[in-house]
């Protein structure tokens, strides 16, 4: 199966762990596990849970996201609502099909571990990536849907899932606020990294907006560059930015984007390789010429018996050639029949 989200690690339970074909989009859920472990964990273990529980996505504290049931079918993380439930939620519904979950690795067994850098900034991103394709309110959830926690649906059973996340970070960043990175500073123009190289202009934007991981720094400023990628020429040039795992890249035509980072590299590893072996042939090229320059400055001793056969050699050649040009001669003056 192809996944929804890009990036994201498919781990897909077995559909028949699913509500195949009957989402409706509604509401966005926010989950968290109460648990430790990797974002591959929660995702084996929604795999052979008894429970059949399951959410779409789960984000691990690294920022690794995996996919666990496609976001057109239903999940088992949501199912049935508790008293003093959200009074916007409809009763008698199965809310597995009317939500997109997401769960959120988190060792505490109450919750309260905040997210990390890495986790916070895949979460924002994944949450404003599933509004964007089901246009889902990116706004607390009411009637008409929006987002909302584990504890509106079950109050009683789940009143501290998801606990400790960042809610008012993540509506500023979904409402265009920006979201400084952890330790990075910002005056209005420049955002400015820890190791001191700014970001600036649309590049700057970029970062605020896509919850950026702050490890994540610009290795030097923004350039002009007359290639942007060299996997894909037909791209022409522009202005660029290296980031310690990613690049930034701009052109009048499409405005800021994210590049190709791993196609580039593959392409410029080949790269290397040829240059390398072009630069062993040319050596052993050189090494041939500065050998043989060697050895003709060297003084050799002259044989007159092979003297004496290329005179005559030489002496037969200018014969035949006289001969040659009577021949051609006498041709000429003969009379035309």
């Amino acid at each position: 199966m192809n996944v929804d989200e890009m990036g994201a690690i498919g781990m897909f339970v077995a559909e028949n762990r699913t509500f195949i074909d009957q989402n409706t989009h509604e509401w966005l859920v926010i989950h968290k596990t109460a648990s430790g472990g990797s974002a591959q964990d929660i995702a084996n273990f929604f795999a052979n849970d008894p429970a059949m529980a399951s959410t779409h996505y789960v984000v691990g504290q690294d920022g690794t996201v995996v996919q666990c049931v496609l976001e057109k079918d239903g999940a088992g993380g949501n199912c049935c609502l508790e008293t003093g439930h959200a009074a916007y939620l409809p009763p008698g519904v199965n809310l597995n099909v009317r939500t997109v979950s997401i769960e959120h690795v988190d060792p505490a067994s109450d919750n309260s571990t905040p997210l990390t850098d890495a986790q916070k900034a895949a979460s924002f991103r994944l949450v404003r990536d599933i509004c964007i394709r089901h246009n889902i309110p990116m706004r607390p959830g009411d009637a008409s849907g929006g987002i909302i926690g584990h504890m509106d649906i079950a109050p009683l059973s789940r009143a501290r899932c998801p606990g400790n996340y960042p809610w008012a970070e993540l509506f500023a960043y979904l409402q265009g606020g920006s979201m400084i990175p952890l330790g990075w500073k910002d005056d209005g123009q420049t955002l400015t990294a820890p190791n001191g190289v700014g970001v600036v202009l649309g590049f700057r934007v970029y970062v605020l907006s896509h919850a950026w991981d702050p490890g994540n720094v610009p290795l030097a400023p923004e350039q002009g560059v007359s290639l942007l990628e060299a996997s894909n020429p037909g791209l022409g040039g522009g202005n660029q930015q290296v980031f310690r795992w990613s690049m930034l890249g701009y052109t009048t035509a499409r405005g800021v984007f994210m590049e190709w980072i791993g196609q580039e590299l593959i392409v410029v590893r080949q790269q290397a390789i040829t240059y390398h072996d072009l630069s062993k042939t040319l050596q052993a090229e050189v090494d041939s010429l500065k050998q043989q320059l060697a050895t003709a400055q060297q003084p050799a001793g002259v044989d007159p018996a092979h003297v004496a056969s290329y005179q005559a050699q030489v002496a037969l050649l200018s014969k035949q050639i006289e001969q040659l040009a009577q021949q051609l001669q006498q041709g000429a003056a003969q009379p035309l029949s």
